[in-house]
């Protein structure tokens, strides 16, 4: 993962890789060669009218200043916060500037031809959904899949359901129990449980 971080600094690889991109979805922050994709079907009510959204194509060797918005919901922090706890399993030593280097994030909204063209284009070794309508349009097939529950902080009854699992591939494949933007219905240290086990792919 380190190769891929330093080869993408090159400026030939950046040029080759920014002329692959083409137009993009709005509300889609991250890099062109994302090791993680994450992906979601919400629409960004997170965001601020005060402070106007940075509209920028992906990146390439660099972190997108899309993830550093600071909305009033507090997504965006908890997006880093996720990405950071995922990429602690195979870089320990990378902190959230690194590891955003090699994100993406994805509003697929209704369009599942927004994540084909995402997966093509990042070729990600780790996939995670951020709610369940996002996974569903996905279309992809995941043969054994490895629940994680987590509870509801404020409902003793509550369960939120999740999943990882790997493609023949090695990609690996998950479906988050709880989106970001309602980090009030989880615990952290729940949340934080279900990212780090996920399992490695083979490939990294």
């Amino acid at each position: 993962m380190a190769a891929a971080h330093s080869a993408a600094t090159s400026k030939r690889v950046r040029k080759a890789l920014a002329e692959r991109v083409g137009e993009w979805p709005p509300y889609s922050p991250g890099s062109v060669n994302a090791w993680l994709l994450m992906v979601t079907t919400k629409p960004p009510s997170w965001s601020d009218s005060l402070v106007v959204w940075p509209e920028a194509p992906p990146t390439v060797g660099e972190a997108h200043e899309g993830f550093f918005y600071p909305d009033p919901l507090g997504f965006w922090a908890e997006v880093r916060k996720w990405v950071r706890a995922l990429f602690q399993r195979v870089e320990p030593s990378w902190g959230v500037p690194e590891a955003l280097t090699l994100t993406m994030l994805l509003h697929m909204g209704d369009d599942p031809e927004r994540f084909d063209r995402a997966r093509k284009l990042c070729e990600p070794r780790l996939v995670l959904f951020l709610d369940e309508p996002s996974w569903e349009r996905s279309g992809i097939a995941v043969a054994r899949k490895e629940p994680h529950f987590i509870h509801d902080p404020h409902r003793k009854n509550q369960v939120y359901e999740g999943f990882w699992g790997q493609l023949d591939d090695g990609v690996v494949v998950g479906k988050s129990p709880q989106h970001p933007a309602t980090h009030n219905l989880y615990r952290e240290s729940d949340m934080l449980g279900f990212l780090r086990s996920a399992p490695t792919s083979g490939s990294v």
